[in-house]
This record gives structure tokens, sequence and C-alpha cells, in this order.
């Protein structure tokens, strides 16, 4: 399959850490990774970034179905996030009968970075998304790309899907909200798009510096209510790609991180519209949590009514060890009056702080 395209072997310049925009300072581990094009290679139009840990099992099979693609003019950037098992290998071999197949090892820095390092890597204007467990259809790249040919303002695009089990077999359509006005009110509430189906401007995710940390888990949904404050976002109703469901799986055996990590993202949303976050987002998830919390006690105010589930959730599902520092900051926003209410503890008291009407937004 390889003879059919055009080498386009690259050599990366790995530059210090001070080169990169301060947007994006702590993205990409640390380096801004450059390709050194050669001006006799034709740049691709779509770049697919697959990260992979341990899933030999699958791997093949999806690598496969990107290079089936209609739309051969591609190149697929699996980065292996420090599998134990044979992932990269198989990948490798892949790459070694097909040109527009890269593999670079992550050393298991984490499914964030993988995705940024993929991001950096990415030659060309669009990147596709797939995990590597799951399959895309022929047409799949082909239809979305003509997509944003005809829109220039759409920066995010992504499709319904089926849901398949751990042999391929179909279990259950997946649909998406489909309009500008359905999707953008879904996304205030839920994140409404399939993370391995969608396809976005490079440009327009670098300017915002990628995935962040802190959102680990539910980084997509966090990095589409940031591109959704500066584009276009759409889902198209065609199925094109299967997403395949079994037991290790992020969704289910990080449930709780996942909702507790969405939950930060929608707060953080609302925060942007008037003020920074307070906290660093190349953060841990639980001390982005951590910090975030601690800052809302200390405005002293009420919480609004679209606040409530979320604050409710990252106490349920974060388990996190509050400081007596951190105490005092909730029993003084609700203006807890005895040390018998500090024994409490701050679930209690946040409980109190939530009962109470919203009387103004922090600010």
């Amino acid at each position: 399959m390889g003879g059919r395209h055009r080498d386009r072997t690259l050599r990366w310049n790995l530059e210090p850490k001070s080169q990169i925009p301060s947007s994006q300072a702590g993205l990409f581990n640390g380096h801004s990774v450059t390709p050194d094009y050669r001006k006799d290679v034709l740049l691709p139009t779509v770049s697919v970034i697959i990260p992979v840990r341990d899933g030999a099992r699958y791997i093949g099979e999806a690598l496969q179905s990107i290079l089936d693609q209609d739309l051969a003019d591609i190149e697929v950037i699996v980065v292996d996030d420090g599998s134990s098992d044979d992932s990269a290998a198989i990948a490798t071999s892949l790459a070694e009968g097909d040109g527009r197949v890269k593999v670079i090892a992550n050393r298991g820095k984490g499914i964030v970075d993988a995705l940024n390092m993929g991001i950096a890597l990415a030659q060309a204007p669009l990147v596709a998304r797939m995990d590597g467990d799951d399959l895309s259809l022929p047409e799949r790249f082909r239809l979305q790309a003509a997509r944003f040919d005809a829109d220039g303002d759409l920066q995010l695009l992504g499709t319904a899907g089926l849901q398949i089990d751990q042999d391929g077999k179909p279990l259950r359509p997946m649909d998406v909200p489909i309009g500008n006005e359905p999707l953008r009110s879904a996304l205030a509430r839920y994140n409404p798009m399939l993370h391995p189906t969608v396809m976005f401007r490079t440009e327009a995710v670098r300017r915002l510096g990628g995935y962040r940390r802190a959102f680990t888990y539910a980084e997509d949904y966090d990095l589409w209510l940031r591109l959704s404050e500066t584009g276009k976002l759409a889902n198209m109703d065609a199925r094109l790609v299967k997403l395949r469901s079994h037991p290790g799986q992020v969704s289910r055996v990080k449930e709780d991180q996942q909702k507790a990590a969405a939950a930060l993202a929608r707060q953080s949303a609302l925060l942007r519209r008037a003020r920074a976050e307070p906290f660093d987002a190349n953060d841990q998830p639980t001390e982005a949590i951590e910090n975030f919390l601690a800052w809302r006690a200390a405005t002293g105010v009420g919480i609004s009514s679209l606040e409530r589930r979320d604050i409710e959730l990252l106490l349920r599902t974060t388990g996190i060890p509050f400081a007596t520092t951190c105490k005092l900051l909730l029993l003084a926003a609700v203006g807890a009056p005895s040390f018998r209410t500090l024994a409490l503890g701050p679930r209690l008291a946040w409980r109190r702080m939530i009962a109470r009407p919203a009387k103004m937004r922090p600010n």
C-alpha cells in the first residue's frame, strides 16, 4: 500500500520551552515541535491523531480503517503512551508498509500529553481524531474535509456514530445534536460531540493551547467549550465512526473522574465570561478542582442554579482531602459562627451554602 504514496519523511526540530507562545506554555512537554518540511513533499490534507496504550487487540484494525479511507492524502500519527503490550510493534509494522504512518513514543505521560504531541507534529491544516479501538468508515475524512472547504468559519466538526461491541457487532446508534442552536444548547449541559469522530482546524486548536491537563478524562469537552467561544461548531448526522464498547475503556474505568472533569469544564466556561480561571490549566485534575472550590468558597456569595449540580458533583466524586484552611474558607462562605460547625466538615458547609439563594455571580 505504501508504494502508492509519496515519501513524507520529516526531521523534527525541538526548540526550547522559551520558544513556545505564552498562551501555550507548558504544552507539548516543554518543547515546541516544528516540522522541517522538504520543498518537494506535498503536505497532507488531514493529520489523524491516534493515541494508544495497551491497545494491541484493536490497533491494527483501527489503523487499517484509516489507511483505507477514500481520501488518501493523509498522515497518521500514532502516539504510543507507554504501552506494555505489542501496540507499538503493530503500528510500526504498518508504518513500514505505508509512509503515511508515523509512530511516536510518549512514555506513559498521559492522554492529554499524547494528544498535544500529535497536534504539535501535525502537518495538515485539519486534524482528525480517532481512538485505537474504533473504526472509521471509508468516506469519513472526505466528507468532513468537504464541509471545512465549504465553510471557512467552521472550527470543529463531529459526526454521529454506531456503538459496537468487543467483537465488532452493532449495539446501538449514537445520535448527536444537529444544527447550531441545538448543539450550543446541549454544550452548556453535557458533551454533545463524540471525541473519536471529530475533525478540527489545526491552527484554531493550537491558538487555544491544545488540550489541558486539569480536565483529564473530559479534556475534549473543555476544548469544545473553548472553541465555541471563538468560532463555529457542527455535527453531521451521518454515522461515520464505529465506536467500540469494552470493559477497559476510560468512560467505564474512570467514570467518576470523567464526570468531575466535565463539571469543572462547565464551571470554567461560566467563569471565563467574567474573569480568569482560578487555577493553572496544566495542574493535575484534583489540584485544579481543589483550587476552584477554595476560590468559590472564598467569594462568599450564593450558588446559582447553574452551579449547584456541578459543585455537588465535584464534592461527591473527587474525594479531595480539604486542609483546615480550606474548611475555614468554606465555613466563612456560609457564615458559620462556631467551632462546632467547623467540626461538621466542608461537605455540610457546602450543602448549606448551596441551599442559599444566589445573590450575584462572582466577579
